[in-house]
């Protein structure tokens, strides 16, 4: 077993999601590890302190696991997401088509950041 999907487990057992729930997760997880045929498999993300080469935040994520959450994304967040130019329709339809590359390629004036979201 995995670390991902030992989390899963690990908010099953503190009751923080359902059963059903944790089967969806679980089987997300299997499906982006699962021979995908050349599709991409993960989501990365990293946030750099302009000016900077070391990342602040370096997030990789299996893709079943991203296409589930974004299901939850609150329109307040969704909002928020887009006002920074990020098209979530984009990044969707990227992952339906298993497309790899940099998708996501912005400054943040707000706190000096640069972030970047590829598929690989």
């Amino acid at each position: 077993m995995n670390d991902e999907q030992d989390r899963v487990l690990k908010l099953l057992e503190e009751k923080k999601i359902t059963a059903d729930e944790a089967s969806k997760l679980l089987n997300a997880i299997n499906r982006s590890q699962g021979g995908t045929g050349g599709r991409n498999k993960f989501l990365k993300v990293r946030v750099y302190p302009r000016g900077s080469d070391k990342a602040k935040v370096n997030v990789t994520l299996p893709i079943g696991l991203v296409k589930w959450g974004m299901n939850f994304i609150p329109a307040e967040a969704r909002a928020k997401i887009e006002e920074q130019e990020i098209d979530m329709k984009m990044i969707a339809d990227a992952l339906e088509k298993g497309i790899t590359g940099k998708i996501v390629d912005v400054d943040e004036d707000e706190h000096g950041n640069h972030v970047e979201i590829w598929l690989e």
